[in-house]
């Protein structure tokens, strides 16, 4: 099959197809190799391809393809679905980089960052993206993009250079790249180019960018509040979303119900939408929406939409959304030990704060708070350096600056960081 036809299944969505067409004599043949890659640079994608596990795995560890090896860390990077996950995708990212496989290096990266294997390396996370630049990455260039927009990773935020960085790459390429489409939008969106957006939106939809939908709708169909103004309008886009697996789209199908609705509903229509929620939360999870299990932990810890009250559903979910990185999951197995005792028994105040700990490095700053308690409690013992070093700090100057802008007393602040003003303070979450 020729690059061309695998181009074109791409922008029919047929991710499968797609891939094993590409698979085949990857090794050869630069232009396949360019579109195995683009496949997988979507989680979507790789989630699309969880019934092929065995198949991928068999052929990554048999060896001599790099290609294969690097699909099978991808499925174990997106899904993080068996408990080994992360040694898995380690060995394998390992392999496709050592052959060259520039995406490699980055997504090794991005395991350094994140903190997956323990501890978060920002040395390590910079020396190898500069590999995956040197080898002409594609996320790694990507990286550089996002970086410019949101003004990440030290980067200086330049929206504009970003777009037009990201247009420059879209020109040279063979092959329209989706991803690039997308952050053009993004681009846009920070610039006020609301018209511009949906067109690149648009496009990077048309490209094979499923996750495009969602952000689509959200700039056509919604003022500067994230407010829907045109919920007609929105639902096409949503459903169009829905009808090629976009994750994101299935999420934000299932969170347009709510308390209101559902009350004014006969038995049978809320049976109806329970089984609705069940569904698209659930297949959203399984294509690596990592907030579709929160909300459903949500509904079965609280009781919501005809869900019955388990603590331990509750508790599943949770864990399912925290092993997908998902901050507020992470955030909520934290909460059902330390402050409502609702976990099951096996878990302990020591899971809860490497629970937090890790929420902390992935970005929910919220969690602070928690991990500065947990360490001056005696927990977190293997974090101690990390947390001396740069979340101490840190905690400390937010304390600092908290009492300044509350005209609150320096003995309401005490020697040990145990801080007693109980207020509610601002915080601003930065999204990578």
């Amino acid at each position: 099959m020729t690059a061309q036809t695998i181009q074109e299944l791409i922008w029919q969505y047929k991710i499968r197809e797609a891939f094993w067409a590409a698979a085949d004599d990857v090794m050869a043949d630069p232009r396949k190799q360019a579109l195995f890659l683009q496949i997988l640079s979507f989680k979507n994608n790789v989630a699309v391809l969880r019934p092929d596990y065995e198949r991928i795995g068999r052929q990554a560890e048999q060896g001599g393809n790099p290609y294969m090896a690097y699909a099978y860390a991808r499925l174990h990077d997106v899904l993080q679905a068996w408990e080994d996950s992360d040694n898995i995708k380690e060995k394998y990212y390992t392999i496709a980089a050592n052959n060259g496989i520039g995406d490699a290096y980055a997504c090794l990266a991005y395991m350094y960052r994140d903190g997956d294997l323990g501890e978060q390396d920002m040395e390590a996370y910079e020396n190898l993206m500069r590999k995956a630049k040197g080898l002409r990455s594609e996320k790694a260039l990507q990286q550089t993009v996002r970086d410019l927009i949101y003004g990440n990773n030290g980067a200086d935020t330049n929206p504009l250079k970003a777009y037009e960085f990201a247009e420059n790459y879209v020109k040279e390429r063979e092959f329209p790249n989706p991803a690039y489409y997308q952050l053009m939008a993004e681009a846009d969106v920070r610039l006020g180019r609301k018209g511009n957006a949906i067109c690149n939106f648009e496009s990077a939809a048309k490209y094979g960018s499923n996750s495009a939908f969602y952000w689509w709708a959200i700039a056509e169909c919604c003022d500067e509040r994230y407010n829907i103004v045109d919920r007609k309008r929105f639902k096409e886009i949503m459903q169009n979303g829905i009808d090629v697996y976009s994750a994101d789209c299935f999420l934000m199908n299932a969170l347009m119900s709510d308390d209101d609705e559902y009350e004014a509903l006969e038995l049978d229509g809320k049976a109806e939408l329970n089984a609705t929620l069940l569904n698209e939360l659930e297949t959203g999870w399984m294509l690596g929406e990592c907030e579709c299990p929160y909300y459903l932990a949500d509904y079965f810890e609280n009781g919501r939409y005809g869900f019955e009250q388990d603590y331990e559903k509750a508790w599943l979910w949770y864990s399912r959304g925290a092993a997908q990185r998902s901050t507020t999951c992470l955030g909520a197995l934290s909460r059902m030990i330390l402050d409502d005792g609702t976990a099951p028994s096996p878990y302990d105040e020591s899971y809860a704060y490497e629970c937090a700990y890790k929420g902390l490095l992935l970005g929910e700053d919220e969690l602070l708070e928690v991990v500065i308690r947990g360490y001056i409690n005696g927990f977190l013992t293997r974090h101690a350096a990390m947390i001396e070093r740069k979340w101490l700090p840190e905690y400390e100057k937010w304390v600092g600056e908290l009492m300044d802008d509350h005209e609150i007393d320096s003995d309401e602040y005490d020697d040990s960081h145990e801080y007693l003003y109980d207020g509610e303070p601002e915080r601003e979450i930065e999204e990578d």
